[in-house]
């Protein structure tokens, strides 16, 4: 009984239960969810006609906050529709507050943008964000100097400085004070005169230039197309300068620029020699393409290919008076987010390009996926006009091979004279009888005979003489051609490539310790030192033999 009661108070010591307070029993009993239907009468306008019209509901905002936000949101002070089919719509609204820190430097611009300058050596001049107020005196006149120089077609050496004060200077003058197509024109030939100079411009102006257009509603000025894609290079708003081309080609530029995952400027059979036929045979596969899928779905294709809104504050990091500042939402075509039409237009470029290394002696080809048969005859009928002439690929002679040096020794070449041959054969065995004699031996030189004698014999320029078999004493010529030789074992693997044995190239890979691909790498890379060319392709996880290489490797014996 002691050590039962001694073991139940130490036990009771650890219980806590009785110090936590006891809690209150919950006076609402829980109830069981009913789950029947109810009908719920919506409030309906008059009847009329006997015909019950439903009223709207109401619109509920998750909070007060976003009601008002909807209720007093600005509404734009400009709304127009550019021609063009890649900018459907722009609308400007007013900056949302007021701000006077950049306002001095909008009334100077005011002031001094009529000012002529008078001849000044060049002063150079730095600082983030210029203002007239940072220039002393000399760098202030060589400004005004160069200013003059330029607005007359002469662009004078200016640090990147003058051309950013120059360039805030544009912004910030209105149509009081600076004709619109005129500071689109200046902004414009500022940013082309001195990219390569200053490529910090490319960012910058591209920008701007785009803002200061649409707020005065202006045209997107011209670039070239074959400048569209180092200058556009991470433009935001790309399709407002491609929509500068007209009709079919503003089409056609956009997707080459942005509605393709290939890029055929980088492929290596782009060269200066070849780069006119590529951009002018790739761009119009991709315009006859165009035309086809139009003509199949109408105005559907462009409505597919989504319209995208962007929103953008103008002229963001630049000396801007909120006078002049916007907020500006365009609505634009987007073929950059189009991906049915991108995978057909990826694969128009590459159908384009097997067409046109065709027809250069190219035996390699890239892969084709998602062209349908009524799309690829129209390419056929468009390429079989507009291909080059094929070039003939003439194979150097042997004879022109040889370095100069080496030809020193060869033989002059001569007409077949059986005179001369004949007195050739003479000679040669006067000098051979001359050196059996020499190496003789004398105790048998009286049962010997003349090496003539012996092979006189057998005639052997006789028309009637049987054939003579010589002894062979060169080496023999080794098995196969210098491809397989190259190969080794490996060439066992292209007979399975012929034969498209997706099972049989994977058992040989594993069979030689070595992935499919690889092993594909690896005997590509040796066909490549041997033939100039890849002799396998990619066929979707089997590896296959390009086509024009089939006859040549079976003449070889390879196959």
């Amino acid at each position: 009984m002691t050590f039962d009661k001694k073991r139940t108070e130490k036990d009771d010591f650890w219980d806590l239960s009785d110090l936590v307070p006891k809690r209150k029993p919950s006076p609402i009993l829980p109830t069981s969810r009913s789950t029947d239907a109810v009908e719920i009468a919506l409030p309906s306008a008059p009847v009329n006609d006997a015909v019950a019209a439903d009223v709207p509901l109401t619109e509920r905002f998750v909070s007060p906050h976003a009601a008002n936000e909807q209720q007093y949101a600005p509404k734009p002070e400009k709304v127009y529709r550019p021609k063009g089919a890649l900018i459907r719509e722009v609308r400007i609204y007013p900056w949302k507050n007021e701000y006077t820190y950049y306002e001095q430097f909008r009334r100077h611009a005011e002031q001094l943008c009529d000012r002529e300058g008078s001849p000044a050596a060049e002063v150079d001049f730095f600082s983030y964000m210029p203002q007239y107020t940072q220039l002393n005196r000399s760098q202030l006149d060589y400004y005004f100097w160069w200013r003059t120089n330029f607005r007359q077609g002469v662009c004078l050496p200016a640090a990147y400085s003058y051309l950013l004060l120059y360039l805030y200077e544009l912004i910030n003058l209105g149509e009081k004070h600076q004709n619109p197509q005129t500071g689109q024109e200046n902004m414009l030939r500022l940013w082309l005169s001195y990219r390569e100079k200053h490529p910090r411009l490319d960012v910058l102006v591209r920008e701007w230039l785009c803002d200061y257009s649409l707020l005065h509603q202006l045209p997107a000025p011209h670039l070239e197309s074959a400048d569209y894609r180092h200058l556009l290079s991470g433009c935001r708003l790309k399709e407002f300068y491609v929509s500068a081309a007209e009709g079919a080609d503003e089409m056609t530029a956009a997707v080459l620029l942005f509605c393709n995952n290939y890029d055929y400027t980088k492929s290596k059979f782009y060269r200066p020699d070849t780069k006119e036929d590529y951009d002018r045979v790739l761009g119009g596969a991709i315009r006859e393409a165009l035309t086809f899928l139009q003509e199949q779905s109408g105005n559907a294709l462009t409505d597919a290919s989504g319209i995208s809104t962007l929103g953008r504050d103008t002229f963001s990091g630049a000396v801007c008076s909120w006078r002049l500042k916007r907020r500006i939402e365009v609505d634009y075509t987007s073929f950059s987010h189009t991906h049915e039409l991108r995978y057909i237009m990826t694969d128009v470029l590459k159908y384009a390009e097997n067409a046109l290394r065709a027809r250069n002696g190219v035996k390699s080809r890239l892969s084709i996926y998602a062209i349908s048969i009524p799309l690829r005859e129209r390419l056929d009928a468009y390429l079989a006009t507009v291909l080059p002439p094929k070039v003939a690929h003439t194979t150097a002679k042997k004879a022109d091979l040889i370095p100069l040096y080496e030809r020193r020794y060869d033989l002059p070449q001569s007409e077949l004279s059986p005179e001369r041959a004949a007195a050739i054969e003479s000679e040669s065995w006067e000098t051979t009888q001359r050196l059996v004699e020499a190496f003789s031996d004398p105790e048998r030189e009286e049962n010997s005979i003349t090496v003539r004698e012996k092979c006189d014999k057998t005639p052997v320029f006789a028309a009637d003489a049987p054939p003579v078999a010589f002894e062979q004493t060169l080496p023999p010529i080794p098995n196969g051609s210098p491809l397989q030789q190259a190969l080794g074992d490996l060439a066992a693997f292209l007979p399975l490539a012929a034969a498209g044995d997706r099972l049989a190239q994977r058992a040989f890979a594993r069979e030689k310790g070595r992935m499919l691909d690889a092993l594909a790498d690896e005997i590509n890379t040796v066909a490549g030192d041997v033939l100039g060319d890849i002799i396998l392709e990619d066929a979707g996880g089997v590896y296959t033999l390009i086509e024009d290489y089939i006859e040549t490797l079976t003449q070889q014996g390879v196959l």
